[in-house]
Order: structure tokens, then sequence, then C-alpha cells
């Protein structure tokens, strides 16, 4: 009963503060699970970056991948779930469940990074169904979310893995 009412009220705060802060909370969820990333052994997933190709990285990471799985892992999937099943206390755990397992199996680089990155997409998941409560639009608040995010990593990685 102690941790329902804990989740009830960070729930009710994030549905109550204005929408930068509900952003910034969400994103500063995301960096934490992130810095978790830099305990895990390295993996080679790319080849390093020229400053050529900084830009290109860039629009991708910053601007196309975050449409993309937004349009994908939170859009398309939670109202696909919410028009299947009308009750919104049943369709929030299988759409949170659902968006998040698809946004990691699009991340499998090893089994720790899938673990972090389906934590990472319930963050936005859920960011989506509570921008949506909150008659915001949770596209938008997801969109930017993930874009900080991936920004914040390729600043991460220009500062600490340059080319």
């Amino acid at each position: 009963m102690q941790k329902q009412f804990k989740l009830a009220f960070v729930i009710n705060y994030l549905l109550k503060i204005q929408t930068y802060k509900f952003i910034l909370i969400l994103y500063g969820f995301s960096v934490l699970l992130g810095a978790i990333t830099t305990f895990l052994p390295e993996q080679e997933m790319a080849e390093p970056t020229t400053s050529e190709s900084i830009l290109l990285e860039i629009l991708l990471a910053v601007f196309l991948a975050p449409v993309v799985e937004t349009l994908l892992f939170q859009l398309f999937i939670i109202e696909v779930v919410r028009k299947i099943i009308k009750r919104p206390k049943k369709n929030i755990c299988l759409a949170l469940l659902l968006s998040s397992t698809a946004f990691a199996l699009s991340h499998t680089y090893s089994l720790s990074y899938f673990a972090i990155t389906f934590w990472g997409g319930f963050i936005l998941a859920l960011a989506y169904y509570l921008g949506r409560y909150r008659r915001e639009n949770g596209f938008i608040i997801v969109l930017i979310i993930h874009s900080m995010y991936n920004l914040s990593v390729v600043l991460y990685n220009q500062i600490f893995y340059p080319a």
C-alpha cells in the first residue's frame, strides 16, 4: 500500500507541474539511466565519427531517430493498445510494456544495453502516456526528451571519445 501511495504521488505531481518541468524531470531520469551505461563493458557499436560526419551524426541521432522511434515505439504502439483495450487502467500497463520492449529490441547491442534501453523506453512511453493525459501533445513531449537525450550522448561521445 505504501509503494502504491508513493507512485500515485509521483504520477500526480508529474500531471500537475508545468510542461517544461515535466520534460526536464523525465529527461533527468533518462540521463541518470544513461549514466549507468558508462559502467557497462564497452561495445564496438560504430566507427568513430570524423569532423565531416559529426553533422550527419547530429542529424540522424538528434532529429531523424527520435522522430522515427517516437512514431513507431510510442505513438503507434500506445495508440493501437488504447484502441484495442478501452479500459485505461488495463491498457496503460500493456502499452508501457509493449512500447518499452519494442524500443529495447531496436537497441540490442548487448543484453545489459537491452535492459537499460528497456527502462529508457519505459520513461519515453510514460512521458507519451502522461503527456496525452495532461492534454498536451505526447508525441512532441517524447520527441523533445528523446532529442535532448540523444544530443547529450552525441556531445558526451565527442568530448570523451574524440575521433
